[in-house]
């Protein structure tokens, strides 16, 4: 029977990784011979190509490399505060993360697929997937807070009723329309013939419904949606995933994401023109 759940789940699949070893031999070439590559313990790899791509623009990786340069940062977390802080946003741009996102809903990919700068998207399709069991994500609005009056309460009961009642009735009707077209969905049916019917069907399946995919941001276009999308006039779904990919980015990037702070719930960066 149709469910509603708490959690949407997001998992980093894939992230920036440095070779140092080219790294290495890419900076011998350049002559720049005093550069000393930091650990994976010192510099997270995304932030390291950040800093790597950088330096090249002006050929800062060691005084003297480019004449008009006496005087560089040592301090690389240093360093990449000043990237921030000057707004050299385009070099942010190298080192990328990628998130599998489950149990969030087709409000949420309509809201998020509108970022496109920076973006590689590959949201789950209703076309091929047909929906047996429907599970969806209950709009925070309508959960009980402590501070609940009991006409409040009353009201976030009857909501959370009315919409599982809806999902309850799409998924008896998936059901139907399996019973119905029980020949065409056989296993020996094509697959092509499948397609078509399940496109038909979901038309009859609410925003609501949970569904997933694979998201690809470079830190650039990363910055820009956690900080426009943990702001409080956004919508509450695309809110709610990400503070959590806010989270994990502080966690795992703290030189290029350290400087959000939450601030009444929303992650506010210390540099916003980057």
């Amino acid at each position: 029977m149709a469910k509603a759940f708490d959690e949407i789940t997001i998992h980093v699949l894939a992230k920036t990784i440095v070779d140092r070893e080219a790294v290495r031999a890419w900076l011998d070439e350049m002559g720049a011979l005093e550069f000393e590559i930091p650990s994976e313990e010192a510099v997270s790899d995304p932030a390291f190509l950040v800093a790597l791509s950088a330096k090249q623009c002006y050929m800062a990786f060691q005084p003297g490399l480019n004449p008009n340069v006496n005087k560089v940062r040592s301090d690389m977390v240093d360093y990449l505060d000043n990237v921030l802080k000057q707004g050299h946003g385009s070099v942010l741009e190298h080192a990328v993360f990628t998130f599998g996102i489950n149990g969030c809903s087709r409000v949420f990919t309509g809201e998020m697929n509108r970022h496109r700068a920076g973006v590689g998207i590959s949201e789950r399709s209703m076309r091929y997937v047909r929906y047996t069991d429907i599970r969806f994500w209950m709009p925070e609005c309508f959960r009980e807070k402590s501070d609940d009056t009991e006409d409040v309460v009353c009201k976030k009961k009857q909501s959370r009723d009315l919409l599982t009642a809806q999902f309850v009735s799409q998924e008896r009707m998936m059901a139907s329309f399996s019973d119905i077209w029980k020949e065409e969905l056989a296993p020996t049916s094509t697959f092509h013939a499948k397609k078509v019917l399940t496109s038909a069907f979901r038309r009859g399946i609410g925003m609501g419904v949970a569904t997933g995919g694979v998201w690809t941001l470079n830190l650039r276009a990363l910055r820009h949606v956690i900080a426009l999308r943990t702001d409080a006039s956004a919508e509450e779904e695309i809110v709610h995933v990400f503070k959590k990919i806010g989270k994990i980015m502080i966690a795992q990037v703290p030189e290029l994401f350290g400087d959000f702070k939450e601030v009444n719930g929303a992650f506010v960066p210390e540099y916003w023109k980057v």
